[in-house]
């Protein structure tokens, strides 16, 4: 769904193959681990903010 990071590379039909204008423009983002998301989850949100499912 969203593709490779550098758009180069992503397969058609993709966001990023899509819609990035290069790999720093990539238009979304995808956290590479259950860390990194909850570490940039925190720049965005404050924990009252926060449903867990």
């Amino acid at each position: 769904m969203i593709g490779a990071t550098n758009p180069e590379n992503a397969e058609e039909g993709t966001i990023r193959k899509d819609f990035a204008l290069s790999q720093r423009e990539n238009s979304v983002h995808g956290s590479d681990s259950i860390e990194s998301a909850n570490r940039e989850i925190a720049y965005f949100f404050a924990d009252s903010e926060i449903c867990n499912y």
